[in-house]
């Protein structure tokens, strides 16, 4: 992870956007700007000019401020509630070893279906909720261990493809780059205490030692033959 960390949250309901630079290094942000905006929709709120206005003249301050390019961000969207699908999955491992390549070709296959199913959600995260092998639970996918009956409980969480175009379309027209899109409810909820302070909240979500996120991919995964996912299986 770099050592500057730049977030921008966008609360939908609320119509507000708070700026953060966060330096591994310190406990509280070295740079927040909350800002208000009083449209009546979601889509004024994210195309207005005022928009526009503060985050240009956000970017030129942090710039100035600390001599540093701001063109890549990572992207926080706040919503009511963490909007996601659970899913539970279950399957015969035959007594064979739980191995990573094949429980990431489950979860993606999984994730394609609700795609597929829901053309209007981005799926954001994929959370290992919990998982029982042979009515053993464990909170994470204990890889390496040998098992006959696999089940996994997963969350999907998602947000509108509509408002991240909008976002998207915003950052472009800004030359900004987004490293990684969060949802702030959930990246809260990785908090043990001051669950809405968002700059922890944001690097929480950064952080790799998290077991229980699934990594997403860019690109679609290869489907395979029924022969090939019995080799996954049974290596």
């Amino acid at each position: 992870m770099n050592e500057l960390q730049v977030f921008f949250n966008i609360n939908i309901k609320q119509k507000q956007i708070d700026f953060l630079i966060n330096t591994l290094s310190e406990t509280s942000p070295i740079f927040h700007k909350n800002y208000i905006l009083d449209e009546s929709s979601e889509n004024q709120f994210l195309i207005s000019k005022k928009l526009e206005i503060i985050l240009k003249k956000t970017i030129l301050e942090m710039e100035k401020k600390f001599h540093v390019a701001v063109d890549r961000v990572n992207l926080m969207i706040e919503d009511e509630e963490i909007n996601a699908i659970d899913v539970t999955l279950r399957e015969n491992f035959e007594n064979k070893n739980i191995n990573k390549t094949t429980i990431e070709y489950l979860l993606q296959d999984i994730k394609q279906q609700i795609v597929e199913n829901h053309p209007e959600k981005k799926i954001i995260h994929i959370i290992i909720k919990k998982c029982l092998m042979d009515g053993e639970e464990y909170n994470n996918v204990p890889f390496g261990n040998k098992c006959k009956n696999f089940v996994i409980d997963i969350s999907f969480i998602y947000l509108k493809k509509s408002i991240l175009s909008e976002l998207k379309i915003l950052m472009k027209n800004h030359q900004i780059e987004i490293n990684k899109i969060i949802c702030t409810n959930y990246a809260k909820s990785l908090l043990n205490y001051d669950i809405n302070d968002l700059s922890r909240a944001g690097l929480a979500a950064l952080d790799d030692s998290n077991l229980n996120e699934v990594g997403i991919y860019s690109k679609k995964i290869r489907k395979l033959s029924f022969f090939e996912k019995l080799f996954h299986i049974f290596t």
